[in-house]
């Protein structure tokens, strides 16, 4: 059964039921993940791991990202999107539960078993609104972005509250992600029952198979992917850090990421509306690249206006993000396409991502300042710009190069 070949299947449910399996899966995404990191004190006191080996908790899931990613477009081609969905949030789930049961070995292996969960809906979500709102990709992928935001930081805002309030502490409150997972594996069972019974028997001209590793657009929309990612990363890792070493209060510098994530949901926001109403995304691409190289230079050049710097970057990260999904429907003819481009696009890109952090920490050990990091931020940025103008063609993966 393959994602091209049923457009009854499609439509055997309401856009409304569509539309909130679609918003589930995204609430799951991120969190979780993003209750670990507070938590991680808790975590260690517990079970008196270090903080190298407690770091690994998040390392895990981004290594399971990069690594699995690439695997799940074969899977979803021949399991189908609603049935790999299902399987993906019943796994999911399971990976909330084994994590929160008492021992070292369960706490970690639950944690890459969320992770490849995780991986699969990360991948197979931009195919679904291809399939389902191919006139509505920019305002449904912006729609579940800002779900997958505002739901993660709901999360990682209330671990803390309720490790101290709740009977089992972090094991508990680690498990509180289940109160989206669940749902979204029913919503998904749900889909899976209606579209076999939806499904007809007779077979449909498949289309022409196309090999997104040999597309020079699939790689300008890999590399937009990772780029965006790794400057994003490298922030969120090291921005408190190199404020601090500035003379700010670590409680300051803390909030100063707040702000910054305040500002890119604004810029997702805005990018989605625009991403719907233009015929290519080529500007828009340049534009928010520029945002981004903008802020890193004001942060490296002129740090006594850092909340201006802070505010303009995170408008040109959170409209990056937005973009890097939205040119995994757009660029893609088939929902098929689509769940390719993505594998390929997620897996180096969360790879790409996972490097910045390391990169730039040695980079600040071996120069004893945070310049070069910025320097490099700066650089890459200009490349995201690049790569944008081209991602940002309105092509597909499957169209022939024009020939200069």
């Amino acid at each position: 059964m393959t994602t091209e070949s049923r457009p009854t299947l499609a439509r055997a449910v309401s856009p409304a039921m569509a539309l909130l399996g679609i918003l589930l899966v995204a609430a799951t995404l991120r969190t979780p993940l993003t209750g670990v990191g507070p938590l991680l004190g808790h975590i260690r006191a517990s079970t008196g791991l270090d903080a190298s080996s407690a770091g690994w908790l998040n390392t895990l899931p981004l290594l399971a990202f990069g690594f699995f990613s690439v695997l799940t477009p074969a899977l979803g081609r021949r399991l189908g999107l609603e049935r790999i969905l299902c399987f993906a949030m019943g796994m999911l789930s399971a990976g909330i539960v084994l994590r929160s049961v008492p021992g070292i070995i369960p706490l970690f292996l639950g944690t890459l078993v969320a992770g490849v969960a995780i991986a699969v809906g990360n991948v197979m979500l931009p195919a679904v609104v291809k399939r389902e709102f191919p006139q509505r990709i920019g305002p449904l992928t912006g729609l579940y972005s800002v779900v997958m935001s505002m739901s993660s930081g709901l999360v990682a805002g209330m671990a803390v509250p309720l490790a101290d309030a709740l009977p089992g502490g972090w094991r508990t409150a680690l498990a509180c992600s289940l109160i989206f997972t669940v749902p979204a594996a029913l919503v998904w069972l749900g889909r899976w029952r209606r579209a076999a019974a939806a499904e007809a028997p007779a077979a449909s001209t498949q289309p022409v198979p196309v090999n997104v590793w040999r597309s020079w657009l699939a790689w300008q929309v890999t590399l937009f992917t990772g780029i965006q990612a790794f400057n994003f990363y490298i922030l969120m890792a090291w921005l408190p850090s190199m404020l601090h070493e500035t003379g700010m209060s670590p409680l300051l510098a803390g909030w100063m990421v707040t702000l910054m994530q305040v500002a890119s949901l604004f810029g997702n926001i805005a990018t989605s509306w625009v991403t719907g109403r233009v015929r290519d995304q080529k500007a828009l691409g340049v534009f928010i690249s520029v945002l981004c190289l903008v802020g890193f230079a004001g942060m490296a050049l002129f740090p006594a206006w850092i909340m201006a710097w802070v505010c303009i970057a995170g408008l040109g990260l959170g409209g990056s993000l937005l973009l890097s999904l939205a040119y995994i429907s757009l660029r893609s003819a088939t929902p098929t396409q689509a769940s390719s481009l993505s594998g390929m696009a997620q897996s180096l890109g969360y790879l790409i991502a996972a490097a910045g952090p390391v990169i730039c920490g040695f980079l600040r050990d071996w120069t004893a300042s945070w310049l070069p990091v910025l320097v490099l931020m700066i650089v890459t940025a200009a490349v995201q710009a690049w790569v944008a103008y081209g991602a940002g063609r309105p092509r597909t993966v499957g169209d022939p190069e024009p020939h200069a």
